[in-house]
């Protein structure tokens, strides 16, 4: 991490950053002031061969390494403490110590160390214990060695637990926690938005964000006729204002929508997207590219057959089938007779330039990118790449390793959060006003009528049947209507065919022809 980025999230964070400082600050005070003062009073004893057993003792440096190791233990044990607190003067005797010993191996010295809340009482407490330790050993003259105590124990002149060294590191350690809480706060910071994560670890635009929803396989019209999820499908309206932003108007548009790993809700994002586009009135066509595991039509509600997989471009353009929007077209996937990458070289290219051609804008379900060779091939042939993302499980290095693959194909990509967990303030609505439910809509009134009734525009340009079965004059019901304005072009000045107009008057078209930021 760099030093700036560690900056920033220290100042983001810094009512975290003071909380830990302020609890160790107080938890290092306390230690330090809470328990009364201790003193230490320490005396050596050493360990040396009696002078009158050298002429009997041929060994004493041995017997002295034997009988030294066992001399700490035998100064603390309760028996010796007790007698040696016998011999401490009365006023000191009543406050009592903790009496601890160790002896060095190398020069036989015996450490013997009284803690007290006393100074004067440590002292005698230790002479007391080296007093006693010296009385119940043997004679010099039979044993072959003697005690000496080298130094008596005097009274310290400050106890043995200084307060200022604690509180200095307790508050170092504050400064330490309160960096690291810092960085934490921030990374679940991060974690929560995983908008924010996305653009600074990996760069990459987030188009959208769904929701989490408690039902498991929603279809688009449990979502945009029964309005059961009115969050998501905000959501979604959200994601298809974004994509007519970038994506061209009266052009065709090819979107591809994929995923790192499966189970991340391509499939769902790819239907409730064709029918968002679908719900204002443009010409979308749902392609299951999915072929080895196509769920497509499942979603869409709509009965399995050939699709992609026909040798011909007109026998997937003739299968399409129907849906309850009049404006969306599903393709599904077929049945596979040789590898799945093979089948999308060879007829994905023919079926994109064929709805090129009817200016219609496509939704591909590709399969994950990870472990498919297919999907590349897909994005080379399209104008938008969607990666979805479950922010349950969000990896950058996997997202990383997803995007770097899609470089290769020299396309746009942008990615699409799914199962985000929003606050209460965003799924109450940030304005207070709630989101769009059914039984707020407004009473629905009878239209007057008309002398034409409108009419959904043919796809093939001419007044007959459309490939996919469908007439032209299916007049599209209200409540799949999105009343939203629509743009005009008016072209160079034209005469309108079958009419006693004058020349010059402009008829106001879409321009087809024209490109957005999508289009490569």
């Amino acid at each position: 991490m760099e030093i700036r980025q560690l900056i920033r999230d220290v100042r983001r964070n810094l009512a975290v950053a003071l909380a830990a400082f302020v609890l160790c600050v107080v938890a290092g005070g306390a230690a330090a002031f809470l328990p009364a003062k201790q003193y230490s009073a320490s005396t050596l004893v050493a360990v040396q061969a009696a002078p009158g057993a050298i002429g009997t003792i041929s060994n004493v440096g041995e017997l002295i390494s034997i009988v030294s190791p066992q001399l700490p233990a035998e100064a603390t044990s309760a028996t010796n403490v007790a007698r040696a607190r016998a011999n401490v003067p009365e006023p000191y005797r009543s406050i009592g110590a903790s009496v601890s010993a160790t002896v060095d191996p190398g020069t036989f010295i015996v450490t013997i160390t009284a803690k007290s809340s006393n100074k004067v009482a440590a002292a005698d407490f230790a002479n007391a214990v080296a007093n006693r330790l010296n009385f119940v050993q043997p004679r010099p003259a039979e044993s072959g060695y003697e005690l000496t105590q080298l130094s008596p124990a005097t009274p310290p002149s400050s106890p043995s637990n200084p307060r200022l060294p604690i509180v200095l590191g307790a508050a170092a350690f504050g400064v330490i926690l309160g960096i690291f809480a810092a960085m934490w706060a921030a990374g679940i910071r991060r974690r929560l938005s995983r908008v924010t994560e996305v653009k600074e670890r990996i760069g990459a635009t987030v188009l959208g964000e769904i929701p989490r929803v408690a039902v498991t396989g929603l279809r688009p019209t449990d979502l945009f006729v029964k309005h059961s999820e009115p969050m998501a499908m905000e959501a979604f309206q959200e994601l298809r204002s974004n994509l007519l932003i970038s994506l061209p108007a009266g052009a065709s548009a090819m979107i591809a929508v994929t995923s790192c790993d499966p189970g991340e809700g391509k499939t769902s994002v790819s239907t409730n997207i064709a029918w968002a586009l679908a719900a204002q009135d443009r010409h979308v066509t749902a392609i299951d590219c999915d072929l080895r595991k196509p769920a497509l039509h499942t979603q869409m509600g709509v009965p399995f057959g050939p699709g992609v997989t026909s040798r011909r471009t007109e026998d997937a353009l003739a299968h399409a089938s129907r849906t309850p929007n009049p404006y969306l077209d599903v393709i599904p996937a077929g049945i596979i007779d040789r590898h799945p990458s093979d089948i999308v070289s060879a007829h994905l290219p023919l079926l994109i330039e064929q709805l090129r051609e009817r200016h219609e804008t496509a939704v591909i379900d590709c399969p994950p990118l990870i472990g498919v060779a297919e999907t590349v091939l897909i994005a080379t042939m399209v104008d938008l790449v969607i990666v979805v993302v479950d922010a349950r499980r969000f990896n950058p290095e996997r997202l990383q390793q997803c995007l770097l693959r899609l470089d290769t194909a020299n396309t746009n990509v942008a990615i699409v959060l799914n199962r985000v967990r929003f606050n209460r303030k965003r799924r109450d609505g940030t304005y207070g006003y709630g989101h769009f439910r059914r039984a707020d809509a407004p009473p629905q009134v009878a239209p007057a009528p008309m002398a034409t009734p409108s009419v959904t525009p043919p796809r093939s340009g001419r007044g007959g049947p459309v490939p996919n079965g469908r007439r032209a004059g299916v007049e599209r019901s209200d409540a799949l209507r999105v009343s939203e304005p629509t743009v005009l072009r008016s072209s160079p000045a034209e005469p309108t065919p079958g009419s006693s107009g004058t020349p010059g008057t402009p008829r106001p078209i879409e321009n087809p022809g024209q490109t957005g930021y999508w289009q490569r």
